[in-house]
């Protein structure tokens, strides 16, 4: 049983009496050694707290066992996935190659090789690094779909090798046709290559796996306005104000139609709601601590000038995050905040929210925003204004 098996059973085992514990020596049983005595119930801990995301206490708990017996794959590797969640990714790195160095079985080595991928691309931004793990990974596991699904995205981020993405990209599809991330990313791709209508309809296979995702709604109605024209095949959403609203501003892009104006902008003289209401959040970075109200559909995050919202440190991304207005049905507003851009492009290091390294979130009043070191936001509960008399 591989590593990322055992996280499934830790859900079981944090809760668990001696009496009800499944048989983790059988678990550990590698063919080489079984874990046994205070290092196995020590590593049980770890499980379980990884599982739980409390990555700092599972941590503490895969040092320990390192410190009873170092000769263990399995715990490098469940070491260095906990770092990659705290986004400690040099020493994730290190964690994954120690756990290579004790020869695990081909499938393990796969998905240890692919999670080193993961932490060079996505954590340190070294996506030739990154290309040869993934490449690795594949040598050893050809049908492993997420080492393709991730090169593709080195290839295409990173080195702007579109033509080689949206190939890997298809290997990934060949092997499952069910995730939907490598679907948008192929439509992403695609775009860049100018190929609207393929990408329209990688969008919608993306959607029909995922019909309630924002980004992917955006990068469609995108791919709609780049090619000029209005496709009305009928999309599968539950949401069809997202069609075609032409949400786009980087300045960088081909011309597109004018932007239906938002109802929710700040500029629009009437309110459409009898009764307001505005989040907001409490930023603090390199400036010191400031409130920022959110009155626009789509506000950028980043360190770029150009960001809507600008964020003062070096630790950022240029665009870091972006967050997506979501109207509720009682006429309020609440916000969606995606990593990085809406293209599809990550930011280096990930956003926490609340501790929890999230590619998509809804924001929930007090969520918790961390960026990098010393540079955070909290979301704050939408003020009230009562309505003009």
């Amino acid at each position: 049983m591989s590593p990322k098996e055992w996280h499934r059973l830790a859900g079981t085992l944090a809760n668990c009496t001696p009496s009800r514990c499944l048989d983790i020596d059988a678990v550990l049983d590698t063919g080489q050694h079984t874990l046994t005595g205070n290092a196995l119930l020590i590593f049980r801990q770890g499980l379980a707290y990884a599982a739980a995301n409390a990555y700092e206490k599972a941590l503490a708990s895969y040092d320990c066992v390192l410190g009873l017996c170092a000769d263990y794959y399995e715990i490098w590797y469940e070491r260095g996935l906990v770092l990659e969640n705290l986004c400690r990714y040099p020493e994730a790195i290190a964690s994954y190659n120690r756990a290579l160095e004790l020869e695990p079985a081909r499938e393990i080595a796969c998905s240890i090789l692919s999670s080193r991928g993961d932490a060079l691309q996505y954590g340190l931004g070294d996506y030739e690094a990154a290309i040869s793990s993934y490449e690795r990974a594949i040598a050893s596991l050809p049908s492993y779909y997420l080492a393709w699904h991730h090169r593709g995205n080195a290839l295409f981020y990173g080195l702007n090798h579109f033509q080689a993405a949206l190939e890997s990209y298809n290997q990934a599809i060949e092997i499952n046709p069910g995730f939907a991330a490598t679907w948008q990313n192929r439509g992403n791709v695609l775009v860049e290559m100018a190929h609207y209508s393929e990408a329209i309809a990688s969008y919608d296979q993306a959607l029909v796996l995922s019909p309630d995702d924002q980004a992917i709604r955006y990068a469609r109605s995108r791919a709609i306005d780049k090619a000029g024209g209005i496709d009305d095949r009928k999309l599968p959403t539950t949401n069809p104000a997202w069609y075609g609203r032409g949400y786009y501003e980087d300045e960088n892009a081909e011309a597109v139609p004018e932007p239906t104006k938002p109802e929710v902008e700040k500029s629009s003289p009437e309110p459409t709601p009898a009764v307001r209401y505005r989040p907001a959040l409490l930023l603090e970075d390199e400036l010191g601590q400031r409130e920022i109200p959110l009155t626009e559909n789509l506000c950028t995050v980043g360190r770029d000038p150009r960001c809507t919202i600008r964020i003062h440190s070096q630790f950022v991304s240029r665009v870091h995050g972006t967050l997506v207005c979501l109207p509720q049905p009682d006429g309020s507003y609440a916000y969606q905040v995606v990593d990085g851009t809406l293209e599809g492009k990550r930011s280096t290091n990930g956003i926490l929210v609340n501790g929890h390294k999230q590619e998509s979130w809804e924001l929930k009043a007090g969520d918790r925003l961390d960026f990098g070191p010393n540079v955070h936001a909290i979301y704050l509960e939408p003020t009230y204004t009562p309505p003009s008399i």
